[in-house]
């Protein structure tokens, strides 16, 4: 099976939008049978699965008393 090579030049993938340049903040591991249960949780919530932890995140956060965070 052939693969086609980039254009030299050309930049693959979604264009830079203005603002700030975002990073990876968190990343997660763990079992099969977690990340079933997180997919699961999200689709029940009609989001994805950053954003399910970020609503959760939000909740945690205001539960504690603590403050809200900036927009991600």
């Amino acid at each position: 099976m052939a693969r086609e090579m980039a254009t030299p030049g050309k930049k693959r993938g979604r264009p830079k939008g203005p603002g700030p340049v975002r990073e990876t903040v968190v990343a997660l591991k763990g079992g099969a049978a977690w990340k079933a249960w997180l997919d699961e949780f999200a689709a029940h919530c009609r989001l994805g699965i950053a954003d399910t932890i970020e609503q959760a995140l939000l909740v945690y956060a205001k539960e504690r008393g603590f403050r809200e965070p900036p927009k991600r």
